[in-house]
C-alpha cells in the first residue's frame, strides 16, 4: 500500500456510490512526492486564487476544498440572444473536494502552502525517525 492514501480517488461523497463523470473530470489532479525531510503535494487549479480555496490539517488528514460560484448567465429573450455551440468550461459551480490520509510520520507543525500561477504546493514537514536507545541495567 502507498503511504499517501487517495481516499476520493473511487467513491463520492457518500463513501459509497462513485462519482458522476462531470465530478471525476473537474477533480483536480494530484502529484506527491516523498523527500527525506517532508512530504510535498502540488495540485493544477487553473483559474483559481488562494481566496478560492480551503486547507484543513486535523487528525493526519489533509483536506483541499473550493466551493466557488460564478456569475449567473444573464436570460434575454432578445432575438439576438447569445447561444452556446461548444461549452466544455463549466459557468456554473466549481468545486471539488480531495481528502488524503497522511501517513504518521508528518509534522503537523511544519506545514507550508504556497501558490503561484495556477498550481497550489503544499509541503508537510516529517517527524525524524525515533532512534534505538541503550538502556543501562543496574544492578539490584
Amino acid at each position: 500500500m502507498n503511504e499517501l492514501s487517495l481516499l476520493d480517488s473511487l467513491f463520492g461523497n457518500d463513501g459509497f456510490t462513485f462519482p458522476s463523470v462531470r465530478n471525476a473530470y473537474m477533480t483536480p489532479k494530484v502529484d506527491v512526492l516523498q523527500k527525506k525531510d517532508s512530504y510535498v503535494l502540488c495540485m493544477d487549479l487553473p483559474g483559481k486564487t488562494e481566496n478560492d480555496v480551503e486547507i484543513t490539517l486535523k487528525n493526519d488528514v489533509l483536506t483541499i476544498a473550493s466551493a466557488e460560484k460564478t456569475k449567473e448567465e444573464k436570460k434575454d429573450d432578445n432575438a439576438d440572444r447569445e447561444i452556446w455551440l461548444v461549452r466544455e468550461r463549466t459557468a456554473a459551480t466549481t468545486q471539488f473536494r480531495r481528502t488524503f490520509t497522511l501517513p504518521k510520520d508528518i509534522n503537523p507543525s511544519k506545514v507550508t502552502a504556497n501558490f503561484k500561477n495556477g498550481v497550489l504546493c503544499i509541503e508537510i514537514g516529517r517527524k525524524e525517525e525515533a532512534q534505538e536507545q541503550k538502556i543501562k541495567i543496574i544492578a539490584a
